[in-house]
């Protein structure tokens, strides 16, 4: 077909589509479903355009005029079926960048399937997840994406997935399930993450740049899976208020390595060790409010508690991928060990009836206070540590299994050692300790170890010797 027809025919498309609508809201359509319905209709262009455009120039000339005519439209409402009345943003400009962008980038790279997988994931799965969103009993994310509901985040990764899946399937079958699966989850956390129309610039373009990496680049696989999982898991944890955003940040890139450069068994180890911690974490609430508020961090996790457990795991994840020795896999399991048994350790044993003593005196000190043991405490390590024991029992042997409890038990206890010995305890006005440097805003006296040593930097340090304590065993 002559390029000139196909330009024809996609404004003949588009300004049916347009008038269509416009006739709708004149008959009681209301606005933001007109726009919607707009937003939706006219995505499906781009199945047009396969069918009648081979040249880049061609193809580029549609969107490339309504770059024009939509910020006219923006600034003087020229098209009504696409304008808010009210809190008007530019995402209707996005919208035809956007394409404008795919059409120019997928036609010259030879993959124009690659722009429909773009733009029929803002289309479909941003257009239907604003309609979503507009339900009253729509449950909100935490701050600052209160305006962002789960339904409409939900409703973003499933439809991107059959866009995505249903244009791979005829033109690169071979990725259709990989690409749907990971490009669902992507579009959800990046028009979670885009504000004021600008998801219309976002969703689209990152859809289209991972699809063409996946089909192009098959190195990047083990990336852009680990991404996907460890999303998955995230964006669940943030919006049960288990994770600060800032957590989620540095757990997101922490995720995507291990499970990149340890593959399965590494991000599963992760995974025991986020959900168990996080389960345990919950048991006997009210009992531990007390002996809790001793403690310097309280709430959901923060990017210093992810990076102080997550950082040496990583380390040795890292030298296993570059040197090709599993052995340090198995370190790394130690390490998970470490962090999990530490965790029981904590949780649990602030429910024992009995007061903790120190490890260190062997005399009685508060709950929560660091240094502390029971013997409810440790045998909860012990289970802790033989939870990631397991895997490495199997992808290891019996010797690899008793090697990573070994190290996770005595982690524990060298994390007891060493919040006895170095922790920061403050005095509180009362006689008592603490390991808040500070109560009722003033500066509280530090009545033992060293200032700047606080929790986290016991638990890395902790983790981090017993990681180098696996090695040794192992003959690394």
């Amino acid at each position: 077909m002559h390029q000139g027809i196909g330009i024809a025919i996609s404004f003949a498309a588009v300004f049916a589509v347009l008038g269509g609508v416009a006739l709708l809201k004149q008959r009681g359509l209301g606005d933001e479903p007109a726009r919607k319905l707009v937003h939706i209709l006219l995505s499906n262009w781009i199945l047009l355009a396969l069918l009648l455009f081979t040249e880049t120039w061609a193809v580029s000339i549609p969107p490339a005029c309504f770059v024009i005519l939509n910020y006219i439209s923006y600034r003087r409402g020229l098209f009504s079926a696409i304008e808010r009345q009210e809190n008007n943003t530019p995402g209707t400009v996005w919208y035809a960048v956007s394409l404008w962008v795919l059409c120019l980038a997928g036609w010259s790279l030879g993959t124009p399937w690659v722009a429909a997988c773009g733009m029929l994931s803002m289309g479909y799965g941003d257009g239907l997840a604003a309609l979503m969103g507009m339900r009253k009993n729509r449950r909100p994310f935490p701050e600052p994406f209160a305006r962002k509901s789960l339904e409409g985040t939900l409703t973003v990764a499933f439809f991107t997935a059959v866009a995505v899946g249903g244009i791979c399937l005829i033109y690169a079958p071979a990725i259709a399930l990989r690409a749907a699966l990971c490009c669902g989850v992507l579009a959800a956390a990046v028009e979670l993450y885009s504000p004021g129309g600008i998801d219309n610039l976002t969703l689209p373009l990152s859809v289209a740049a991972a699809t063409y990496l996946m089909a192009t680049q098959p190195a990047v696989y083990p990336y852009l899976d680990g991404l996907a999982l460890t999303l998955v898991i995230l964006l669940a944890a943030f919006f049960l208020g288990a994770l600060t955003l800032a957590g989620v940040h540095w757990a997101t890139l922490l995720g995507t390595l291990l499970y990149a450069w340890g593959g399965g068994l590494a991000f599963g180890a992760l995974l025991l060790f986020f959900v168990s911690g996080s389960v345990v974490s919950k048991i006997g609430r009210r009992q531990k409010l007390l002996p809790s508020s001793l403690h310097q961090r309280q709430g959901p996790r923060s990017s210093v508690q992810v990076m102080a457990n997550g950082l040496p795991p990583l380390f040795f994840v890292a030298l296993g991928h570059f040197t090709g020795n599993r052995l340090f896999l198995l370190a790394a399991l130690a390490t998970f060990a470490v962090a999990t048994a530490d965790t029981f350790s904590s949780e649990i044993g602030m429910l024992s009836t009995r007061a903790p003593i120190s490890i260190l005196t062997g005399k009685p000190v508060p709950k929560g206070i660091s240094g502390g043991v029971t013997l409810l405490g440790f045998s909860a390590g012990a289970l802790g540590a033989l939870l990631i024991a397991l895997p490495a029992l199997v992808a290891f042997g019996w010797v690899g299994g008793l090697v990573v409890w070994l190290c996770g038990m005595v982690g524990s206890l060298l994390d007891s050692l060493m919040g006895a010995l170095l922790q920061a305890k403050y005095r509180l006005p009362t006689g008592g300790l603490t390991e808040r440097p500070q109560a009722d805003g003033a500066l509280l006296p530090l009545a033992g170890g060293i200032s700047w040593v606080n929790n986290d930097v016991i638990n890395f340090l902790s983790i981090l010797l017993c990681g180098i304590l696996c090695t040794a065993l192992t003959g690394l």
